[in-house]
């Protein structure tokens, strides 16, 4: 049952964090110029990408040892920080990027995980 729990907790932040992007970019696209949105939404997936990588490489280890969870959670975050590194050097050399959007939805985006622990602290018992 607390497997359940943690996977429907990890759907629920990928599901707000793509919310997020959504959000973030079309009001960019309100507040800002026309071709912000594509930065923006760059911002948005560099974070978001890693984080589903994550997500998947940890739900693999379900019913193994401790030892290969810990194993696993570790290997999946460095390559994560990598893949963001990556995807930051990739987007840059892209014509017409702008830094401002991209990091606004990418901070967004990233702040999710905080309000993901204030609005589910019901699921997340100790």
């Amino acid at each position: 049952m607390t497997e359940e729990t943690s996977f429907s907790t990890v759907n629920k932040i990928l599901l707000m964090q793509a919310l997020v992007i959504v959000i973030a970019s079309l009001g960019l696209l309100i507040f800002g110029k026309t071709h912000w949105i594509i930065s923006s939404l760059l911002g948005g997936l560099i974070a978001f990408i890693p984080n589903l990588y994550f997500a998947y490489r940890i739900s693999l280890s379900k019913g193994q040892s401790a030892k290969k969870i810990v194993r696993s959670f570790y290997s999946g975050e460095s390559k994560k920080i990598l893949m963001t590194c990556v995807l930051f050097a990739v987007a840059f050399q892209l014509p017409n990027v702008q830094f401002f959007p991209l990091m606004v939805c990418f901070v967004a985006v990233l702040s999710v995980f905080w309000l993901a622990l204030i609005l589910f602290a019901q699921d997340f018992k100790i």
